[in-house]
């Protein structure tokens, strides 16, 4: 009996709080989906297994953390069903079943759901991540090999783990709600009034102001300070943290009776239709759901910015590997001594086995460094800022813009790239810098005749704008971003220490053959040199981009990851909260239908308080959010790309359509709700 009862019960609570479930199921599906990255890799062509398994174990930590919140959040949707159900379970043993017998009813009902949500969110995370393997495919740049119907033990053993803990803590804390409440407090529930937190006017008032304020101040010091660079930084950021958590819970804290007295004053608006009516229901539901809209606002704020920056960083990675890839390879030393003699790098890399002439046209570049930049004196940037008046962009304050290659090797590198050649006249020079946020500054010391010392010389602008061509890379790397190097005279470059020497290739032939003459030449290369250098490289355009495709896509998908769940738990939270309160008012709304109210004006109300209370966390959490992908903007700006805002656009869409979703479909759950309680008055009128 006990078993039918609760086989009812879920029944009536899947028709009732059917977004509820389909969370359950869709966090199951997301939990499952993005576990089955290491299996993944098994039927992908190219050298992606091990970057998959290494991402597959960050993305197992990470289901840890998602899972707690999302544990705490279907918690508290369990807890706000069980409110609700008081009556209910009250009921129960007024007709004589035990307390024992009624835990034993709620806990077949949390099985029987743990049930039916996990096995069909299994299933359809089965499915999805048989699709998702197609695009992770499209993420790390390669494709599909021997394609077969896969599943992934480890992946549903880790998502059964962390489901069977949340589903067991709900059985907990249903089991302590209905110890801890007496038999009258569960048959009056109906009747009880919701605690006000805040009761007097000029309180909520001061609270909203204080929270506005927080908010306001916290963004400020944001934008001012950035994010944490240094360990010196991490305080200051903290506290911006604080200040912004405080003020949001604060505003909610003191909103509803500020919206009361708001609209109370505008006597034009309050007094039509049913806006009074309207009102009254927001004020209270914002008043006692105060604390999980404060909650739900900083989840979505983390959310929001998860998805939109993590989209955008990917795109600037994306595209700062491919300006910083001109060349096929890249071959680079950073000579221990750099008062030494030059080291020959093509002679050396011929010592261990490898005909440079053979795999392509190549140039060798040796880079020196102005030395008043490595002393520590006033950098180039500081002293053009001096001549100019105009302050240096910021996060570039301690760039060093001191290095120095000679015209011929600076020709040899634009011939490599089939560039015309440049020439210098006696006593000047050419700058290269192909950053967005420098080019403008370092144009304007150009403009004004900015000299530079170089050895004994000092040396004048060839030129009033720096070379910002792909010349302006001198070897391949993930950044592509060179906020300044100096082009001299070749007895000038020639008279400063060697900081770094490269030898640039084209390859003549296929990528793949290219690619496999210089294969393990990094480390015989390391080993010949032995301690004359301090650093060999060997970066080819293929390692260079695949590097930056892994990152790419682990970024990608933990954004994706994050903000998907993230968002579902919110937005089921909100759902059933405004189903629960369209269950509550429809005798208010059956009362309004029987006074003559019609059915426009009753779901116009409803629309209103529904949309409401999805919009009001959703605001303060874009506010937090946009303050946030600002900072994030202007640092990705940093690196040289000050377009990094396009790449948010598929973030903002995914969020839209998974926020939007849950509230179309609670107004269509809620409207059925009303429309019930209504139409079931007017038959029985």
């Amino acid at each position: 009996m006990l078993a039918k009862l609760a086989f009812g019960n879920m029944r009536k609570l899947l028709h009732d709080y059917a977004v509820y479930f389909l969370t359950l199921v869709l966090g199951v599906a997301v939990f499952y989906a993005f576990n089955t990255m290491s299996i993944q890799g098994d039927f992908l062509r190219g050298d992606v297994g091990e970057t998959l398994s290494q991402v597959g174990q960050i993305l197992d930590g990470l289901t840890v953390f998602l899972a707690v919140i999302l544990g705490f959040l279907m918690v508290y949707a369990n807890n706000f069903l069980m409110r609700r159900r008081k009556k209910e379970l009250g009921l129960y043993q007024v007709l004589g079943m035990r307390t024992g017998q009624v835990n034993v009813v709620l806990a077949l009902e949390t099985l029987l759901v743990a049930a039916v949500s996990f096995g069909v969110g299994i299933a359809l995370g089965v499915l999805v991540s048989q699709v998702l393997l197609f695009v992770t495919a499209r993420m790390f740049a390669t494709t599909v090999q021997h394609f077969s119907f896969f599943f992934s033990t480890d992946a549903f053993m880790l998502t059964l783990v962390c489901f069977g803990v949340i589903f067991v803590v709900m059985m907990l804390f249903n089991w302590i709600t209905l110890r801890r409440v007496r038999l009258i407090d569960l048959m009056s529930s109906a009747r009880q009034n919701e605690k006000q937190f805040v009761r007097r006017l000029p309180l909520s008032i001061v609270l909203t102001a204080a929270g506005l304020v927080l908010m306001g101040v916290a963004y400020w010091r944001l934008i001012r300070d950035g994010f944490p660079m240094d360990n010196s930084m991490q305080g200051g950021f903290i506290i911006t943290t604080v200040m912004v958590a405080v003020g949001t819970f604060v505003f909610f804290y003191g909103l509803a009776g500020t919206l009361t007295a708001l609209l109370t004053h505008m006597r034009g608006f309050y007094w039509r239709d049913l806006h009074m009516f309207t009102t009254r229901q927001i004020a209270s539901r914002v008043n006692t759901t105060a604390l999980s809209m404060g909650v739900i606002a900083l989840i979505l704020f983390l959310a929001m910015t998860a998805m939109t920056t993590g989209m955008s960083i990917c795109n600037t990675l994306n595209a700062m590997a491919e300006k910083g890839t001109p060349y096929s390879a890249s071959i680079s030393v950073l000579p221990t001594d750099p008062v030494a003699d030059p080291i020959d790098l093509e002679a050396e890399v011929a010592k261990v086995g490898v005909d440079l002439s053979a795999v392509g046209s190549h140039a060798t570049v040796r880079i020196a460094v102005v030395p008043s930049e490595l002393e520590g004196d006033t950098s180039t940037l500081q002293r053009i800022s001096e001549l100019t008046g105009e302050t240096i962009p910021k996060g570039f304050e301690h760039a060093m813009v001191g290095e120095v290659v000679s015209l011929s090797d600076f020709n040899a590198v634009r011939a490599l790239l089939g560039m015309e050649p440049v020439s210098l006249d006696e006593g000047q020079y050419l700058l290269l810098c192909n950053m967005d946020q420098v080019e403008p500054f370092v144009n304007g010391g150009l403009e004004k005749g900015f000299s530079v010392t170089v050895g004994a010389a000092t040396l004048t602008p060839a030129r009033t704008t720096v070379i910002d061509d792909a010349s302006a890379v001198l070897q391949d790397n993930g950044l592509g971003a060179n906020p300044g190097t100096f082009v001299v005279a070749d007895d000038l470059a020639a008279s400063l220490p060697t900081y770094q020497q490269v030898v640039d290739v084209m390859y003549a032939g296929p990528t793949e053959e290219g690619d496999a003459a210089l294969k393990g030449l990094e480390e015989r290369l390391g080993d010949s040199l032995g301690e004359r250098s301090a650093l060999t490289t060997v970066d080819t355009v293929t390692s260079v981009l695949a590097d930056g495709t892994t990152t790419t896509g682990l970024i990608s998908y933990m954004a994706i990851y994050i903000g998907f769940v993230l968002v579902i738990a919110c937005a089921a939270i909100l759902a059933i909260q405004q189903l629960s309160n369209a269950s509550d008012s429809a005798g208010s709304y059956r009362t309004l239908s029987e006074l003559g109210c019609s059915e426009r004006l009753i779901f116009g109300s409803l629309r209103a308080q529904v949309a409401i209370a999805f919009v009001l966390p959703l605001a303060v959490g874009l506010s937090h959010s946009l303050c946030a992908i600002s900072v994030v903007n202007e640092l990705v700006s940093a690196f040289g790309y000050s377009d990094a805002l396009d790449g948010m656009t598929l973030g903002l869409v995914l969020f839209a359509l998974v926020y939007g979703g849950y509230l179309a479909l609670t107004y269509r759950m809620a409207h059925g709700i009303v429309r019930s309680a209504v139409r079931t008055t007017r038959r029985a009128l």
